[in-house]
């Protein structure tokens, strides 16, 4: 049974302006250098207009290529959602580690104590574990710490703010179009290489009439194949609807073979077909809910609803 759809996602309260978003570390540490995006990250959303807590620590933190060990990043989490003052949650970056924290956190918690979460990256399995473990509608976007949030346009600044603070629905967004073709359902997925780490766990992503959205970086077209050929192998995309790919920066060698590549894989799989979503790596950034109901429809992406559903 699909206890997901057996369960009414939850949306996490909106905030008002002068709340605290607390800032965590759920998978990479902050390179030596990089600690000044943290610093600058943190300006930035106060210039939003909220307050900022995050561990002292968390600029220093670091075992192997992770921001602290497993249970200390998991508690790290664990603890935001249980402090009363923290309305929302940032992580710093994506890299690797998210997936090494799910065993040591607490559904049933999260789920009776709902707040925004926001990443993207590696930070794609938290996001599902929230949607389909926790009930929780969660929120693809920027993380502080990075380049692409200190630098980039300020209309990843304006969707972040209006994602945590607005009930009105994202409205619409033109893609490219791969095929055509019209479809409805709920819009889940991620970084493609991520989301893939989940199959044969207890977390595994569920597509069955879902909108997927795919976006990655640097990963040359062969390996965009040999992923999306793993999901098809895997029944991953039976049920699917159809399929957003984001700007997938670093991707495409610049002569069309990624759209080809693509449409090769996929052409067995029906549903419309839409590419350079604004999602994810890239130089947009939009902050998504995942969990509601997209209407894809001549190369247009409709939120019908906000994320009260």
């Amino acid at each position: 049974m699909d206890m997901r759809r057996c369960r009414r996602l939850k949306k996490p309260p909106l905030l008002s302006p002068g709340d605290t978003l607390g800032i965590v570390a759920p998978a990479s540490y902050l390179p030596k250098g990089d600690e000044e995006y943290l610093q600058r990250g943190v300006e930035r959303v106060r210039e939003m207009g909220f307050e900022v807590s995050y561990s002292p620590s968390l600029p220093q933190r670091k075992h192997l290529y992770l921001a602290g060990g497993d249970e200390e990043r998991a508690q790290e989490l664990m603890g935001m959602f249980l402090n009363p003052e923290v309305k929302a949650i940032l992580c710093t970056r994506g890299g690797y580690g998210a997936q090494r924290i799910i065993p040591y956190l607490d559904p049933d918690f999260i789920r009776s104590h709902p707040k925004p979460l926001v990443g993207c990256s590696d930070l794609t399995v938290l996001l599902i574990y929230l949607l389909q473990r926790c009930f929780l509608i969660p929120f693809h976007g920027p993380n502080v710490a990075t380049r692409q949030f200190v630098e980039g346009d300020e209309e990843i600044v304006r969707s972040l703010k209006k994602a945590l603070t607005s009930p009105a629905p994202l409205g619409e967004i033109k893609c490219s179009v791969l095929r055509k073709g019209e479809a409805q359902g709920e819009l889940i997925g991620g970084c493609l290489s991520s989301l893939v780490t989940t199959f044969g766990t207890p977390h595994e992503v569920d597509l069955r009439g879902a909108i997927l959205f795919l976006e990655d970086v640097d990963e040359p077209p062969y390996k965009i194949d040999r992923m999306l050929t793993h999901l098809k192998a895997a029944g991953k995309l039976m049920g699917v609807k159809g399929i957003i790919f984001g700007q997938m920066p670093g991707c495409d060698t610049g002569d069309g073979l990624l759209q080809e590549v693509i449409l090769d894989v996929l052409s067995d799989v029906d549903g419309p077909l839409l590419f350079g979503f604004p999602s994810g790596h890239g130089l947009l950034n939009l902050t998504i809910p995942l969990g509601v109901n997209v209407l894809v429809k001549e190369g247009v992406v409709t939120f019908q609803e906000s994320e009260e559903e």
